[in-house]
Protein backbone atom coordinates (compact mmCIF):
# COMPACT_ATOMS: atom_id res chain seq x y z
CA UNK A 1 0.00 0.00 0.00
CA UNK A 2 2.60 2.32 0.62
CA UNK A 3 4.72 1.55 -2.45
CA UNK A 4 1.11 2.36 -4.56
CA UNK A 5 1.00 5.46 -2.41
CA UNK A 6 4.69 6.68 -3.25
CA UNK A 7 4.08 5.97 -7.14
CA UNK A 8 1.20 7.85 -7.14
CA UNK A 9 2.32 11.16 -5.26
CA UNK A 10 5.40 10.81 -8.01
CA UNK A 11 3.28 10.67 -10.75
CA UNK A 12 1.18 13.29 -9.44
CA UNK A 13 4.35 15.57 -8.87
CA UNK A 14 5.34 14.47 -12.92
CA UNK A 15 1.98 16.02 -14.17
CA UNK A 16 2.16 19.02 -11.99
CA UNK A 17 5.91 19.40 -12.99
CA UNK A 18 4.80 18.69 -16.77
CA UNK A 19 1.81 21.62 -16.38
CA UNK A 20 4.09 24.28 -14.88
CA UNK A 21 6.67 23.90 -17.73
CA UNK A 22 3.94 24.02 -19.93
CA UNK A 23 2.63 27.35 -18.37
CA UNK A 24 6.22 29.20 -18.79
CA UNK A 25 6.86 27.98 -22.12
CA UNK A 26 3.75 29.68 -23.60
CA UNK A 27 3.46 33.33 -25.21
CA UNK A 28 6.56 35.49 -25.05
CA UNK A 29 5.83 38.76 -23.33
CA UNK A 30 3.77 41.15 -25.09
CA UNK A 31 1.36 38.28 -26.74
CA UNK A 32 -1.66 37.57 -25.57
CA UNK A 33 -2.82 34.06 -24.64
CA UNK A 34 -3.48 33.03 -27.97
CA UNK A 35 -0.04 34.65 -29.39
CA UNK A 36 -0.05 38.21 -30.74
CA UNK A 37 -2.61 40.34 -31.41
CA UNK A 38 -3.79 40.73 -34.77
CA UNK A 39 -5.07 43.43 -37.24
CA UNK A 40 -8.25 41.36 -37.32
CA UNK A 41 -8.30 41.27 -33.29
CA UNK A 42 -8.30 45.35 -33.26
CA UNK A 43 -10.35 46.06 -36.46
CA UNK A 44 -13.14 43.79 -34.64
CA UNK A 45 -12.47 45.85 -31.20
CA UNK A 46 -12.67 49.10 -33.00
CA UNK A 47 -15.70 48.14 -34.60
CA UNK A 48 -17.49 47.26 -31.55
CA UNK A 49 -16.36 51.04 -30.02
CA UNK A 50 -17.42 52.97 -32.89
CA UNK A 51 -21.05 50.98 -32.35
CA UNK A 52 -21.03 52.11 -28.58
CA UNK A 53 -19.92 55.50 -29.30
CA UNK A 54 -22.86 55.86 -31.67
CA UNK A 55 -20.71 58.83 -33.54
CA UNK A 56 -22.68 61.81 -35.35
CA UNK A 57 -21.45 62.72 -38.43
CA UNK A 58 -19.24 65.64 -37.35
CA UNK A 59 -17.64 63.88 -35.41
CA UNK A 60 -16.39 60.32 -37.90
CA UNK A 61 -13.04 62.79 -39.19
CA UNK A 62 -11.72 62.32 -35.33
CA UNK A 63 -12.68 59.19 -35.53
CA UNK A 64 -11.39 58.29 -38.71
CA UNK A 65 -7.91 59.41 -37.58
CA UNK A 66 -7.44 57.40 -34.20
CA UNK A 67 -8.63 54.48 -35.77
CA UNK A 68 -6.30 55.08 -38.72
CA UNK A 69 -3.79 55.14 -35.94
CA UNK A 70 -4.94 52.30 -33.78
CA UNK A 71 -4.48 50.28 -37.14
CA UNK A 72 -1.19 51.78 -38.37
CA UNK A 73 0.40 51.29 -35.21
CA UNK A 74 -0.78 47.64 -34.66
CA UNK A 75 0.68 46.93 -38.43
CA UNK A 76 3.82 48.56 -37.25
CA UNK A 77 4.20 46.68 -33.95
CA UNK A 78 3.27 43.65 -35.81
CA UNK A 79 6.50 44.38 -38.58
CA UNK A 80 8.61 44.56 -35.89
CA UNK A 81 7.95 42.10 -33.97
CA UNK A 82 8.73 40.26 -37.10
CA UNK A 83 12.50 41.46 -37.40
CA UNK A 84 12.97 40.45 -33.22
CA UNK A 85 16.61 38.81 -33.67
CA UNK A 86 16.38 34.60 -33.48
CA UNK A 87 20.39 34.34 -32.25
CA UNK A 88 21.81 35.09 -28.83
CA UNK A 89 23.63 37.41 -29.83
CA UNK A 90 23.23 39.55 -26.53
CA UNK A 91 23.77 42.78 -28.51
CA UNK A 92 21.46 42.42 -31.42
CA UNK A 93 18.90 41.31 -28.80
CA UNK A 94 19.46 44.59 -26.69
CA UNK A 95 19.35 46.82 -30.42
CA UNK A 96 15.77 45.12 -30.40
CA UNK A 97 14.61 45.96 -26.92
CA UNK A 98 15.87 50.11 -27.56
CA UNK A 99 14.11 50.06 -30.85
CA UNK A 100 10.94 48.16 -29.19
CA UNK A 101 11.25 50.92 -26.56
CA UNK A 102 11.26 53.71 -28.72
CA UNK A 103 8.51 52.69 -31.01
CA UNK A 104 6.16 52.02 -28.11
CA UNK A 105 7.17 55.76 -27.10
CA UNK A 106 6.30 57.32 -30.29
CA UNK A 107 3.18 55.38 -30.79
CA UNK A 108 2.00 55.97 -27.32
CA UNK A 109 2.42 59.95 -28.41
CA UNK A 110 0.60 59.75 -31.75
CA UNK A 111 -1.87 57.60 -30.12
CA UNK A 112 -2.95 59.90 -27.36
CA UNK A 113 -2.52 63.09 -29.69
CA UNK A 114 -5.64 61.48 -31.90
CA UNK A 115 -7.57 60.02 -28.68
CA UNK A 116 -7.16 63.94 -27.80
CA UNK A 117 -8.87 65.46 -30.86
CA UNK A 118 -11.62 62.21 -30.99
CA UNK A 119 -12.72 63.22 -27.30
CA UNK A 120 -13.09 66.93 -27.93
CA UNK A 121 -15.56 66.41 -30.25
CA UNK A 122 -17.26 63.50 -27.85
CA UNK A 123 -20.24 64.54 -25.28
CA UNK A 124 -19.77 63.26 -21.60
CA UNK A 125 -21.53 60.46 -22.14
CA UNK A 126 -19.04 59.30 -25.23
CA UNK A 127 -16.56 60.09 -23.55
CA UNK A 128 -17.40 57.68 -20.51
CA UNK A 129 -17.49 55.02 -23.31
CA UNK A 130 -14.51 55.33 -24.84
CA UNK A 131 -12.91 55.60 -21.15
CA UNK A 132 -14.31 51.94 -20.43
CA UNK A 133 -12.62 50.68 -23.45
CA UNK A 134 -9.34 51.88 -22.61
CA UNK A 135 -6.28 50.38 -23.47
CA UNK A 136 -6.13 46.69 -22.19
CA UNK A 137 -9.53 46.88 -21.21
CA UNK A 138 -11.16 43.35 -22.31
CA UNK A 139 -14.69 42.45 -23.98
CA UNK A 140 -17.74 40.59 -22.03
CA UNK A 141 -20.80 39.38 -23.18
CA UNK A 142 -20.89 42.03 -25.96
CA UNK A 143 -19.49 44.96 -23.83
CA UNK A 144 -16.56 46.06 -21.96
CA UNK A 145 -15.47 45.61 -18.44
CA UNK A 146 -12.35 46.26 -16.21
CA UNK A 147 -10.67 43.31 -15.12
Amino acid sequence: MKLRMTLMALALAGVLGSGTALAHSGPRHGDGPRGPVTIEQVSKRLNVLKGELRLQPAQMNAWNAFEAKIVSNTEARLKLRESRPRSDDRDARMDFRVRVMKFKAQAAEETLAARKALVATLSPEQKATLDRFGPGRKMRHGGPYRG
